[in-house]
């Protein structure tokens, strides 16, 4: 679909979407491909379409990320858009409490500002109090666009839920036209239970245009992986790949981002000791801890059916749901070797959902 353009170009990703009536549109890639200001693009456009007047939806995870410094440009970057869609009865856009709003801005000679035809153009959500807001409605609306909704940190509480909490909220049931729910992530963590009540596994996406169905064949969420434009190419071949750090590239190159591992040399592999397979829903790793000199060490592999006991968040027979403190000490003194950084990835994922696994992730993070 998109081949190094400059940025890439949401349109064809909404036309798949309408012709499989599927509002949910994830679109995930690097920093700077251009998703957010395409869908705020696609959004301005339905705005000032001939009897239209819609607004949209702007939502993130909490309402602390609402202030002028982080997302106060999100509609003005497309000022001149602004005036040429509206022949000039407006020229700037400007955030005000929870409400971005259009207006004709002009200064007085005494250097005033005053601003006129002001309008609302979009509406500021955080997923987190939605079940506050189910009496709010503002009327007909152009889409909905959930901005950084792939975390390395934790997911709300039943997010998918508050997701479709929502979308009723927004479209008050009205379905006489389309109306894309736009998901926007970074590639910053495959650890996404939204995207796995989709029906999406993260690690087994491939770049480009993935839909993932129901039982009944039926679309429940369009997923473009935007492969890289000519402006991450761009990017990194001026700034980031001098650095020759796999970890810093990939701001630009929009591969998953990977924590920074001791990867364990090959000899180490064939360690022999105490090992523990942890595991969540899909994703499983073995964890050994041995003896290097005087001190236990860590390593983290593959997973395989030779462990002696198993840690899952998950209630099962032989499972235990906590992490034993002796693994916990070892990341702690920067004593854990991984296999690879994917690996070492999984590993932080599922501790991610342990009881006492956040002292590992933040460690690793």
């Amino acid at each position: 679909m998109i081949d190094l353009m400059q940025y890439i170009d949401i349109n064809p990703i909404v036309e798949k979407a309408k012709e499989l009536d599927c509002p949910f549109i994830a679109i995930i890639g690097g920093k700077g491909t251009g998703k957010t200001w395409g869908c705020v693009d696609f959004a301005l456009k339905d705005f000032y379409k001939p009897a239209s007047g819609r607004p949209f939806y702007y939502v993130r995870r909490y309402d602390k990320t609402f202030t002028p410094s982080l997302i106060g440009n999100l509609v003005n970057s497309h000022k001149q858009d602004i005036i040429n869609l509206s022949k000039g009865k407006y020229n700037t856009s400007y955030l005000f409490g929870k409400t971005f709003k259009v207006a004709n801005e002009s200064e007085t000679a005494s250097g005033e500002r005053k601003r006129k035809y002001v309008k609302d153009i979009a509406y500021c959500r955080s997923l987190n109090n939605v079940e506050t807001e189910t009496g709010d409605d503002k009327g007909d609306i152009s889409c909905i666009i959930y901005d950084e909704f792939l975390t390395r940190g934790n997911e709300l509480k039943d997010e998918f839920l508050k997701l479709n909490i929502l979308h009723n909220n927004c479209t008050r049931n009205r379905t006489d036209r389309f109306i894309p729910f736009f998901l926007l992530g970074n590639t910053v963590s495959r650890d996404s239970e939204v995207a796995e009540h989709f029906g999406i596994r993260m690690r087994n996406i491939k770049r480009g245009l993935n839909i993932f169905t129901n039982s009944k064949g039926q679309a429940r969420i369009i997923l473009y992986y935007t492969p890289e434009t000519s402006k991450n190419v761009e990017a990194a071949a001026t700034y980031y790949d001098r650095f020759e750090n796999d970890h810093i590239n990939m701001i630009s190159t929009g591969d998953w981002v990977l924590g920074s591992y001791n990867i364990a040399p090959y000899d180490m592999l064939f360690k022999r000791g105490f090992t523990a397979k942890f595991y969540y829903k899909n994703v499983a790793v073995n964890a050994t801890v041995f003896i290097n000199g005087y001190l236990p060490c860590l390593l983290i592999k593959r997973p395989s059916s030779n462990a002696d006991i198993n840690i899952s968040p998950l209630v099962g027979k032989n499972n235990i749901q906590v992490i034993p403190k002796i693994i916990i000490d070892c990341v702690q003194r920067g004593a854990m070797f991984v296999e690879t950084s994917e690996i070492g990835e999984d590993f932080r994922d599922i501790c991610k959902h342990i009881v006492n696994g956040q002292q590992i992730v933040n460690c690793i993070d």
